[in-house]
């Protein structure tokens, strides 16, 4: 299985676009029994595998949900720990981009922002804009540093605005892409 573990709005719904090119089981945000965050959140509270739902999967391309109180969980933020450990032979790649881009893309995106200061305020330390980017630079850090820790795991840190595809060559037939897509483009 390939999962990524950044953000959202940063080449999410482009690596979905690949994975589909390539002709993998791809999920982007929702399955056919729901929203992915959601079912990984289940799965949490009644003791199964995190991804028990998703036996069949060959790639989850965004696992976060932060729509509302009953659906709201990150689990590459929350629970990467376990999703490494349930699953150690998966590819992990670190989907990254820009913390100050990626604040903005969040901010254009459907109110993202604010419905992540709602409702994972356990998240931020506060509403300010540095608070964000903090929070995600810690995220790349901690991701960093524990597969830092596990030098046979497959993991790939792939900078979306300056890295060039052939890097995931390291674990993924890219077979004749050339290019990475860019994909669900927020309006300027």
């Amino acid at each position: 299985m390939i999962l990524l573990v950044g953000f959202p709005k940063s080449g999410t719904s482009s690596f979905q676009k690949l994975f589909i090119e390539l002709g993998y089981n791809s999920y982007h945000w929702s399955a056919k029994d729901g929203i992915i965050g959601t079912m990984i959140y289940k799965n949490k509270q009644m003791n199964k595998p995190l991804l028990n739902d998703f036996l069949n999967t060959d790639v989850i391309t965004q696992m976060d949900v932060c729509i509302d109180e009953n659906n709201n969980h990150w689990p590459q933020i929350t629970d990467y720990e376990q999703l490494y450990n349930e699953n150690p032979d998966s590819i992990f790649i670190l989907n990254k981009r820009d913390p100050r881009k990626l604040l903005s893309s969040f901010k254009r995106w459907d109110k993202y922002h604010e419905r992540l200061i709602r409702y994972n305020s356990n998240l931020l330390d506060n509403t300010a804009d540095e608070s964000f980017i903090d929070f995600v630079n810690k995220h790349y850090t901690n991701i960093e540093t524990f597969f830092s820790k596990f030098p046979n795991s497959k993991f790939i840190t792939f900078d979306i605005e300056n890295d060039k595809l052939d890097k995931l060559n390291k674990y993924i037939d890219l077979k004749q892409i050339k290019q990475f897509p860019h994909e669900n483009k927020n309006p300027n």
